[in-house]
Order: C-alpha cells, then sequence, then structure tokens
C-alpha cells in the first residue's frame, strides 16, 4: 500500500481529482492549491502517476518534476511550477474498509509490484552519478584485497573482494540515464566507471611494483588466466550485465546482484596493474579483457534495462530517448566489434 500526497493548482484540481476518483483519499483546499491524499495498493502507482502526468502536462515546456526530467530553473520559478509536486510513501499499515476492497479488486496478494515506477528507479541511482570519495575509497579497498587473493591464488578472497566493490551502482545509473536519454548524466557516469577501472590498474600497478622489492610476487593461474583476451568474454559481459538488471528488478540484493559485474570487472582491472609491472608482454591482453568486459557489462546493462521497459512517462523525452539509444547502440557495436578483431589479433 502506498501513501501519495498530489498538490496542484486549483485549476487543474477538478481534472486530476477525476483520475483517482475509485480510490481512497481526503482532499485539503489552500488558498492557491488543493492538496489531494490517496492510498492506493503497490500495483496501482505506476498507472496513477501516467495519469496523473498527462492530467497536469499541457504544454511540451511544461514537465512535472516527477517526469525524470527536471525543468529549467527558470520555469520553476513560475508559481504554477512551484506548487505542482507529487509525493510517495509506504505507510507502516493502513485500516479502512475501502483499502480492503481496493485490494480484493486488484488482487493484491502481497506480491511484488509488476512494474517499479521510473521515478523510483532514478532515485537510487541518484547516489552513482555523483563522484563520491567514500565508493572510490571502497573500490580501493576492494581492489587490494582482489590483488592479494590473485597474487595468493585464492578464489576465496577474490570473491570477498567482489562484495564490498562497488562497480555495479555507477553501471546500473550509466544503464538507467542512457534509457531516458539524459546524455549530460550519462557522460558523468561513463567518467566515474573510467576513473574507478582506471584507478584500480594504478592502484594494483602501484602496490605490485612497491611489493616486488620486498617479496618475490609469483604469476599464478588466477593472475594468468585474466591476460588472455577471448571474443567469447564480451558475450559473457553482456549476459551477465543482463541479467544483474534483472536480479536488481527482482529486489536482489545489491550487494549480491553486483557480485557478476565485479567478477567481470574487478580481478581484469587488477591484473592489468598487475601485468603492466611483472609481466609487460601480457599487459595488452589484461587491458584488452578489461575493455571486453567493460563495454560488454555496458551492453548488457542497457539492453536490460531496455527489457525491463524503463524510460521516461514524457512522451516529447521519450522521442529524444530513442535517439540516444540509437547513438549509443550503434557506439557500443563499433566499439564490441573493434575489440573482438583485437582479440583474434592478439
Amino acid at each position: 500500500m502506498k501513501k501519495v500526497v498530489i498538490e496542484v493548482p486549483k485549476d487543474k484540481s477538478d481534472t486530476i481529482q477525476s483520475k483517482f476518483k475509485d480510490t481512497l483519499f481526503s482532499v485539503d483546499e489552500r488558498e492557491k492549491s488543493t492538496r489531494f491524499t490517496l492510498y492506493v495498493p503497490d500495483e496501482m502507482l505506476d498507472q496513477l502517476i501516467s495519469q496523473t502526468n498527462g492530467s497536469i502536462k499541457e504544454t511540451a515546456d511544461f514537465r512535472p518534476v516527477w517526469t525524470g526530467i527536471i525543468p529549467d530553473y527558470e520555469k520553476l520559478a513560475e508559481e504554477d511550477a512551484r506548487i505542482t509536486i507529487i509525493e510517495v510513501s509506504s505507510p507502516d499499515f493502513v485500516i479502512s474498509p475501502f483499502v480492503e476492497k481496493l485490494k480484493e479488486r486488484y488482487g493484491h496478494s502481497g506480491k511484488k509490484v509488476d512494474k517499479t515506477p521510473i521515478e523510483k528507479i532514478i532515485a537510487t541511482t541518484e547516489s552513482y552519478t555523483v563522484f563520491d570519495k567514500e565508493k572510490f575509497i571502497l573500490a580501493a579497498i576492494a581492489g587490494l584485497v582482489a590483488l592479494i587473493g590473485l597474487f595468493l591464488n585464492n578464489i576465496g578472497i577474490i570473491i570477498g573482494a567482489m562484495l564490498i566493490s562497488p562497480l555495479l551502482g555507477p553501471i546500473y545509473a550509466l544503464a538507467v540515464y542512457v534509457a531516458i536519454g539524459d546524455v549530460k548524466t550519462t557522460l558523468r557516469c561513463i567518467q566515474i566507471v573510467g576513473l574507478m577501472v582506471l584507478m584500480l590498474v594504478i592502484i594494483a600497478a602501484l602496490a605490485s611494483f612497491a611489493l616486488s622489492f620486498v617479496i618475490d610476487l609469483p604469476l599464478t593461474p588466477e593472475i594468468l588466466s585474466r591476460t588472455d583476451s577471448n571474443a567469447v568474454f564480451i558475450v559473457m559481459a553482456v549476459l551477465l550485465g543482463i541479467a544483474t538488471m534483472i536480479a536488481l528488478s527482482e529486489g536482489i540484493p545489491e550487494g549480491i546482484a553486483g557480485v557478476g559485474i565485479a567478477a567481470a570487472l574487478l580481478p581484469p582491472a587488477v591484473v592489468t596493474g598487475i601485468a603492466v609491472v611483472l609481466f609487460p608482454e601480457g599487459a595488452l591482453k589484461a587491458v584488452v579483457l578489461t575493455l571486453q568486459n567493460v563495454v560488454g557489462l555496458i551492453a548488457g546493462s542497457i539492453i536490460g534495462v531496455m527489457f525491463l521497459n524503463i524510460g521516461p512517462r514524457d512522451l516529447f523525452a521519450q522521442a529524444q530517448s530513442r535517439q540516444v539509444i540509437i547513438r549509443v547502440a550503434w557506439f557500443m557495436a563499433i566499439l564490441i566489434v573493434f575489440l573482438v578483431i583485437i582479440s583474434f589479433l592478439l
């Protein structure tokens, strides 16, 4: 059950009220606006938001905040935009005969909602679209733990590094913002993913260089196995990206779902740093393998969010997002073909 608070200008209240006349709601008349408080089953939420959005939006220039496209600050200054808002929360419980009838009507059985509203998905990815020092530190620690596991040839330690790696978040955010056509945020996510991978390579190279003066560092099977670039790894990475997005949509915790992405990306990036110092002849193959996994995971994640029908509600934004997706698809296809050719030449 969801509690939905919708506040709109008075001249739009009659139109919007007709969209949820079959739900339980209360009305609070204010000086310039009307506030509605609704209680709806989870299954109704996405449809309700879509209908509400269509009722309020009158022109292509005015898009409510919950469409996923933030209006310009100048438009936010307009009075109608200032008092137009929708807020969704989950109350601990609701006692109402009418709510029970709604649950029966919509076959509510406590099961998972069929479709997560795009607004909620965007909210969960926002923290991964900015440079977060703590996440980079966590990624560095995960890289060092993986380094130890690789040199000890200990798969358990390597898996432990995967569990604490924060690599999933930026890739998931990247796929979501491609799906909604937000180019600026997509580019920022690409920068974050690139910097994280580059940081892992540099840290592994520096640590390997420093340790080589203290102890003999062996090229273990776990290390050597990740200096073999093969086109099949791109296919594996694409499938992992798709599977991870579906797993997240099914409510599997991020720490568990992210292991697949970390498994494909964390060890190869660390091995690249190791190879640069200890095994230069294998460094190029390690670099290609890392790039294959990065490109494959991003491509798979984008395919995954498209499979889940993640996208903007606004028709104008939908047209923009389709253009962005087509351009990104062509770019990813060219990259994949290039990496496949390189893998055959090495």
